[in-house]
């Protein structure tokens, strides 16, 4: 029997991750019609840990909810859901950051990427990583239109959520 066509289901609980977001800037355009390109650079936009429960059958998918923690008192509370795997293809990830309390109260990140196993075993994948796409919805209560590294709203960059414990 082939198990191409099997479902799997993510485990992210009992593990440590790190989470990075790297945003590209790009240099203003010139408007000079045949100029070059203007330079692009890649920065760090957010670097910390992440931590999260168990994850819960939900109809054709999973819910799980985390954190994820820049440094002390500079949080997001993380709600998850996602379909389930199938065969060698990523479960899908999708998650909203927000910031209960503290100085970042109001912060808001969106989260749209994929869950890549370590391996599948009976229907199951031990999460090795997270990635995909992270936007800034909000900036927190104190300062609604810029999110939290300065940037404007609707900023897009890249994500990745790490495992750095082993079982």
């Amino acid at each position: 029997m082939s198990n191409e066509n099997a479902t799997w289901f993510p485990l992210f609980e009992f593990q440590d991750y790190s989470y990075q977001s790297i945003v590209a800037v790009a240099a203003p355009l010139t408007g000079t019609a045949g100029a070059a390109p203007p330079p692009v650079t890649a920065r760090t936009w957010g670097m910390g840990q992440f931590a999260c429960g168990q994850a819960f059958q939900s109809g054709d998918g999973y819910t799980a909810g985390g954190k994820l923690v820049f440094k002390e008192g500079i949080e997001l509370a993380v709600q998850i859901q996602g379909t389930f795997g199938k065969g060698v293809e990523p479960a899908s990830f999708q998650a909203v950051g927000c910031a209960p309390d503290g100085p970042i109260k109001g912060a808001t990140y969106q989260l749209v990427g994929w869950v890549f196993p370590e391996s599948i075993n009976n229907g199951a994948g031990r999460v090795l990583s997270v990635r995909g796409s992270v936007r800034a919805v909000a900036g927190p209560d104190s300062n609604p239109t810029v999110e939290l590294g300065g940037l404007p709203l609707d900023t897009v960059g890249v994500f990745e959520i790490r495992r750095e414990s082993s079982m």
